[in-house]
């Protein structure tokens, strides 16, 4: 017989979460990052079984990214041609991650999410270090209006199209086993290589991730690694939170935001190397 609920929440574990993942679904929505790094580690810490809390974290992320995609696409801010050249390799690499999810030993698989969120806590510390450098140097100039790109176009060529790819497949892979989209490990391409606007690249990474989700996820559910329980209050609240935050996007300072989730990161790294001991080398 088929459990879907296999976590087994109580109910004071779906009210933590639940107003857990609307704070986060805020911070996500203005800045397109869905910070599943950040909610992962939570279920971690409620003792979750990792592999079925990783596909209950895509679905997620998928529901509360959708919420935030209409604003996004409403106010002009996701590019297409990123997403098809970025968007396409890295959901085949998170189809094929989530479907393999359960092959990978669990102490290890715990590994991977804590090496992903400590590098995502520091890529972000460094993109706040940065943005707060050329803040300063720019003599007042809005945080938000560093690094702005084309607003027609963006630095994509033949040649660097396949490299952006293959580093989306080998993202996308990755994050699909461990049940994160890994934005937050796109975004610095998005702004410092591809030369996007932050509002841009927010909107459109935020769509990329869906689409990540969207494919991880099938890959944990032909498993059945998902609670529909936990799934449903966390992807409610999380869309709800999503929206608000989404139509905040540009009104908030970039360089802020960074710092913010820098710390959230950093913050739940330790959660899961405790969970990495406990598990280990079970």
């Amino acid at each position: 017989m088929i459990d879907l609920f296999p976590l087994d929440a109580s109910p004071w574990q779906l009210v933590i979460l639940g107003g857990f993942t609307f704070v986060m679904g805020f911070i996500a929505g203005m800045v397109g990052v869905a910070l599943g790094a950040v909610r992962l580690p939570v279920m971690l810490a409620m003792g979750f079984n990792p592999v079925i809390a990783a596909g209950t974290n895509l679905g997620v992320t998928i529901l509360s990214g959708t919420a935030a995609s209409w604003p996004h696409w409403r106010e002009g801010r996701v590019v297409a041609r990123v997403v098809l050249v970025i968007g396409l390799p890295t959901i085949i690499g998170s189809l094929l991650g989530g479907l393999f999810a359960d092959e990978v030993i669990v102490w290890m698989l715990l590994s991977l999410i804590a090496s992903l969120t400590a590098l995502s806590s520091a890529i972000s510390f460094w993109q706040w270090w940065a943005g707060y450098r050329r803040s300063r140097q720019s003599n007042g100039t809005h945080p938000a209006a560093a690094n702005v790109g084309s607003s027609s176009g963006v630095n994509l060529n033949p040649q660097n199209q396949a490299l952006y790819g293959g580093i989306g497949l080998v993202i996308g892979i990755i994050g699909g086993a461990g049940g994160l989209v890994m934005a937050v490990l796109r975004f610095p391409i998005l702004i410092n290589v591809i030369r996007m606007d932050p509002r841009r690249a927010a909107g459109t990474n935020n769509v990329i991730g869906v689409l990540a989700g969207i494919f991880g996820f099938i890959g944990h559910a032909v498993n059945m690694n998902f609670d529909i329980s936990v799934l449903a209050v966390m992807g409610i609240t999380g869309m709800i939170g999503s929206f608000f935050g989404a139509r905040l996007t540009g009104r908030v300072s970039v360089v802020t935001m960074r710092l913010i989730i820098a710390f959230l990161l950093a913050a739940s790294t330790p959660i899961v190397v405790v969970r990495v001991l406990s598990e280990y080398p079970n």
